[in-house]
């Protein structure tokens, strides 16, 4: 069973309005799995946190705003709540103990602290805590740890369009582009109508948008609106996530209907220190 910590207080001086509330992680001699938000106050949503930043000292190991996570944590069929926000950095409903605890974050063999950003724009006299979920330390130096990066683009004509990252050789779990244009309804696709994803010039996944979204609702994950969401590992099984160590070269291509801006969040374990 895991432990579950209160977090010291974000620094008061920051939970306001509009400004950036951050948070030192305790050193701790254990592996931190989760981080469960609560928010509260006159008037602060999820909507209202406008960037999330996870550090290891100085390094962004996760970058998104409180929509995206919400959105992220939607899919994967983690409990909504108003007033409440998880970063998972586990995989819930993995088949085994340590598939689920892969991508924690152990402290006891970090030189650094882990540091929590979360940047609040137009709320009204906000409050803001947040518990940690602990296991034991995993007793890997070097361990890979879960990251969310992000990375922004944006066309204005229809066709192929290749959304450009470098993995860097890390493991990809799953591939989230949010768009803003027309989403899918039934059986019909959303501007983002298919994406294909290449290593060393091999096509290992090229997916229209209501096929995969089939394939996401029979392995009880709960498509978003304006969501497209390449997951290697749909079936919980992580040893299906996408290597990228021996990737020469690596294509994510999406095909629009129509312009878009696209932004791109891409979810996987790699080293802590890793550029």
């Amino acid at each position: 069973m895991a432990i579950i910590q209160q977090l010291p207080a974000f620094q008061n001086q920051n939970v306001v309005a509009t400004g950036v509330a951050t948070l030192l992680v305790p050193k701790w001699n254990n592996t931190l799995t989760r981080i469960v938000m609560d928010l509260g106050g006159t008037t602060f949503t999820k909507a209202m946190i406008t960037d999330i930043k996870v550090k290891i000292g100085v390094r962004t190991v996760y970058n998104c705003t409180g929509t995206v996570l919400d959105t992220i944590n939607q899919y994967k069929g983690i409990y909504n709540s108003a007033n409440q926000l998880t970063i998972d950095f586990t995989e819930r409903d993995a088949p085994s103990i340590e598939g689920k605890e892969i991508g924690g974050y152990d402290m006891s063999a970090l030189p650094d602290q882990i540091k929590v950003e979360v940047t609040i724009t137009g709320a009204t006299a906000p409050t803001l805590a947040a518990n940690a979920f602990l296991t034991a330390p995993q007793g890997q130096a070097g361990a890979l740890v879960h990251k969310l990066l992000y990375f922004p683009s944006s066309t204005t004509v229809a066709g192929k369009y290749p959304v450009n990252f470098n993995p860097m050789g890390a493991l990809i779990k799953r591939i989230h582009h949010f768009y803003a244009g027309a989403t899918w309804a039934g059986n019909a696709d959303g501007n983002i109508n298919r994406v294909e994803v290449k290593k060393n010039g091999i096509t290992v996944v090229d997916m229209t948008d209501h096929v995969r979204r089939f394939v996401q609702n029979e392995y009880r994950k709960v498509p978003q609106a304006g969501h497209y969401v390449t997951d290697f590992i749909v079936d919980n099984n992580q040893s299906s996530m996408l290597v990228t160590k021996d990737a020469a070269s690596f294509e994510c291509n999406t095909y629009l209907t129509a312009g878009d801006t696209i932004s791109t969040y891409v979810e996987m374990l790699d080293l802590p220190y890793n550029a």
